[in-house]
This record gives C-alpha cells, sequence and structure tokens, in this order.
C-alpha cells in the first residue's frame, strides 16, 4: 500500500483510489447496511435458501457486506456509478488491519482512558476520525480472532468493517484521516497487552500473584489493623491472570463478589469495577453473556467482609 495516500473528495474516486493502493472496499448504504440482498438471501423471504456467505450463488457481488470486497476497478467504478453516493467500507481481516472503535457517545473516552490506565498508553499509529466524535486506531491485524468489547464505547475490530474517508457519518460529518488528511498504512501491530495473556509473546513475565481457590477466602497483603484491600486494578489483574480455560470463570466471580462487596462499603465505584472487570472478561475469552450472568449472580452472594478488615 502506499504511504501519504491523498484521498479524492469524491466518494467514488476515493474509492478507486484505495482500491489502487491494495485496499479491498465494498459500497455501503448511509445507515451501514450492505447493498443489493437478494430473495434467497432475506431470511424474510419465501425464497429464502440457508447458505454461508461465501458460497453465495445469487450472482449479485454485494449482496453479503464486506465478503463482497474487492480491489476489482471494474466492479468499484460500475457500484459508484450505480451509486455514487454510497459510503466506502473496508473489511478489517481481510486488509490486515484491527481497529480499536471508539465512541465517545457510548463513553468510549472514559473507558479508553479506563483501559490504558490498565494497560498504558496505546502505541501511536494510522488514525481516523468518523465524522461523529468518534475515533479509529488502525493496528496491524494479529494472527488470530480478538474479543470484540474493549469497554462501553470500545470495539475492537477484526472480522468486521469500518468506513472510509470522506464517508459521511450518520451525523452528517465525514469520515477524515487523522493529520494531514493523507492515509498511511498502518505499521505498528495490535498492541500484545490487549491480547489474552496465553497469546502474548514478548511481554515481560507477569507479576506474582496468589493462586486463588474460589470460594475460600483470601487474604492480601497486610496493612495495621488487618488485610489489605483489594482495588479495582487488582480485580481486574486478577480476572488477566487466568491461565487454564477453567480458571478464568471462577476467577471472574471471585472478583466480581469482591467488587460488590467494596462497593457496598464506598471503598470502590461499582460502575468503574464493571467496566475494568467486563473488559478483563472479554480479554480472556469470556463471552458478554458469560460475564454478565456471572456479575450479576454475584451481587446476590452473601457478603464476606472478614478479608478487608
Amino acid at each position: 500500500m502506499n504511504v501519504g495516500l491523498r484521498i479524492p473528495a469524491q466518494l467514488p474516486a476515493a474509492a478507486e483510489t484505495y482500491a489502487k493502493a491494495g485496499i479491498k472496499v465494498f459500497r455501503v448504504r448511509r445507515n451501514k447496511t450492505p447493498y443489493a440482498n437478494c430473495p434467497r438471501c432475506d431470511r424474510q423471504s419465501s425464497l429464502y435458501i440457508k447458505h454461508r456467505p461465501e458460497e453465495c450463488q445469487c450472482g449479485v457481488p454485494t449482496c453479503h457486506g464486506f465478503h463482497a470486497a474487492t480491489t476489482d476497478l471494474d466492479l468499484i467504478r460500475k457500484w459508484w456509478r450505480e451509486e455514487p453516493d454510497a459510503n466506502i467500507g473496508a473489511p478489517c481481516k481481510l486488509n490486515d488491519w484491527a481497529v480499536v472503535d471508539i465512541d465517545p457517545r457510548n463513553g468510549g473516552r472514559e473507558s479508553l482512558q479506563a483501559l490504558e490506565t490498565r494497560v498504558g498508553v496505546l502505541p501511536g499509529t494510522t488514525m481516523q476520525l468518523t465524522g461523529g466524535g468518534g475515533l479509529h486506531m488502525l493496528y496491524h491485524s494479529p494472527d488470530f480472532d480478538l474479543p470484540g468489547l474493549g469497554g462501553p464505547g470500545i470495539d475492537f475490530k477484526h472480522n468486521g468493517y469500518i468506513l472510509l474517508a470522506p464517508s459521511v457519518h450518520s451525523s452528517g460529518g465525514r469520515y477524515q484521516w487523522a493529520g494531514d488528511g493523507a492515509y498511511r498504512a498502518p505499521a505498528v501491530r495490535w498492541p500484545e497487552t490487549l491480547l489474552p495473556r496465553k497469546q502474548r509473546r514478548h511481554l515481560p513475565p507477569a507479576r506474582a500473584t496468589p493462586r486463588h481457590r474460589f470460594p475460600a477466602q483470601e487474604r492480601r497483603q497486610q496493612r495495621p489493623g488487618g488485610g489489605r484491600l483489594w482495588t479495582v486494578d487488582d480485580l481486574v489483574q486478577h480476572v488477566m491472570d487466568s491461565q487454564p480455560e477453567g480458571d478464568r470463570n471462577n476467577r471472574f466471580y471471585f472478583a466480581s463478589c469482591r467488587a460488590h462487596e467494596l462497593a457496598e462499603q464506598n471503598l470502590i465505584d461499582l460502575a468503574e469495577a464493571e467496566m475494568g472487570l467486563f473488559s478483563a472478561a472479554s480479554a480472556v475469552g469470556l463471552t458478554d453473556s458469560e460475564a454478565r450472568a456471572s456479575f450479576d449472580s454475584a451481587s446476590t452472594r452473601p457478603s464476606d467482609r472478614g478479608w478487608v478488615a
């Protein structure tokens, strides 16, 4: 791909420019839905036939959204002649990207601050302003799939797609590349601090932590007058230190119980703990539904406060 690629202001010309640089693109409606679903692919149609997107034989090139992405200039020109106002979509994984998508309307800025407090400042990379006050941070794709959620208002996009400048955001603003407006191919790999621990390759060994065996009562470092209080960072780290798959559920439930007990005593903010724990749960491979069930269940467990006294 080109470095410092100047992107035309008109959507059809911009789509061609990306394709010439080797970026696979497809057209997207203003509401972000794919174009041209045929009756055999429409679940509401009597002609619907269940099939995998890559096995579709309907003959409509844009039928399955980003699976239709291409660098074929003839096809791209045809698409944008038919729909000159179509936005430009680009699949992340197929273009060797993994993207941190920050949406401030849903708490993305606060989640990013909490995330960077926990893992450190994310490395600088190619960035795109979304037109609605949001931000895309593009990194080189890792060699495996990523969890989808980084916290409220933060998505880790790998299997999905993003819109590219100068696409029009639903707010009316246009997407644009940060800085001088030129696209630069990401030169930085996906941060290893955002990977599950078992998939980190070059990080220094984690600090030693006690091997908790829930539900036995645990003790931390001592302070005058009794056991040391757990902090939100301690609880998040406890989940992130999960090793075998069978251990992560116990660790998350243990941390959730501690979070609810501390919050009841006004020692931590429960919303902050919830956000951090759910991010950690996603990083170690728990689904949102699994994490939610454990977190809510922990709220009804009888308190065991002896360990904080």
